[in-house]
């Protein structure tokens, strides 16, 4: 009975690996996974089952997500198992790293949304289920609710943690953010990190990843390319003056004002040196100004 016990987790963890490789080929339920499983030989292989097995239920899924492999870090280990593998083989260089984030659509109705200011968590997290619970920790997450003090323009009653985005250039909608850390030899992902989609909270999660890889394959880059996004001046100043890492990424351009101070510019420049006394007549504040 207990070698039988094993076997099912076994399965069941296989299927776990097998249901996020095909989330690529639109398989994105459990319920679809399983008739996949049921007719695809080679998923079958995958998993450990013979044509003759029996298929488990798609609420066993759901079980042993919630139960057995809540508290895991099993395919985080499979994960750091396999790039310690590429760092092996000699396909990590480890002097140079790109961080970049990818948006994933979260499965939250827009048209049931409501603005941002309208929403309140009116739950209490002594009268749910431990699956709300958690949820609601989440909500408090620095990578997730805490992000940033900015109410979002709508929120997701039943997922209040996804981002309303308009990254795309297109039809705005809720999102997460998939975050890579990579090291640019042969383009071996180092580390992932899930956040919402958000920039304050990508940035964290990019520190989240340089750290992570340094403790588990004491491999720390000499250099980091990434975009705009993470050209904040507390980002690079966290990643030169803490990390010792030389930044190859744009910084965010904030010298045009719009909040009735003074752009940086020859013209305002040349306007400050000879209207002080005028501007602050009209109370204008300088000091921002000078420290931008």
């Amino acid at each position: 009975m207990m070698g039988r016990h094993d076997r099912d987790q076994e399965q069941l963890f296989y299927s776990f690996c097998l249901d996020e490789a095909v989330y690529v080929f639109a398989i994105r339920s459990e319920r679809a996974l399983c008739r996949e499983v049921q007719v695809n030989f080679a998923y079958r292989w995958f998993c450990g089952l013979s044509i003759e097995d029996k298929v488990p239920d798609h609420s066993a899924f759901s079980r042993a997500r919630n139960e057995r492999f809540s508290d895991s870090a099993i395919f985080r280990s499979v994960f750091e198992r396999v790039v310690g593998t590429c760092i092996a083989a000699g396909l990590v260089g480890g002097e140079g790293f790109a961080v970049d984030a990818s948006l994933i659509e979260a499965d939250a109705n827009k048209h049931r949304s409501i603005p941002g200011a309208e929403w309140k968590k009116y739950i209490n997290a002594e009268q749910v289920r431990r699956a709300v619970k958690e949820y609601l920790v989440t909500l408090d997450d620095p990578a997730y609710g805490a992000a940033s003090d900015v109410t979002p323009k709508f929120i997701s009653p039943s997922d209040p943690a996804a981002q309303w985005t308009g990254a795309l250039r297109n039809a705005a909608f809720f999102a997460y953010a998939d975050n890579y850390l990579i090291d640019v030899k042969f383009e071996i992902i180092m580390d992932v990190e899930a956040s919402r989609a958000i920039r304050q909270a990508e940035v964290g999660a990019s520190q989240t990843m340089i750290e992570r890889t340094k403790a588990c394959f004491g491999i720390k880059p000499e250099w980091l390319a990434a975009d705009t996004a993470y050209g904040s001046a507390a980002n690079l100043d966290w990643l030169v003056n803490h990390q010792g890492i030389g930044p190859h990424v744009p910084v965010i351009d904030k010298s045009q004002r719009e909040d009735g101070t003074f752009s940086r510019d020859a013209t305002a420049a040349t306007f400050v040196g000879r209207r002080v006394s005028n501007a602050v007549s009209q109370g204008r504040c300088l000091m921002p100004w000078i420290l931008a």
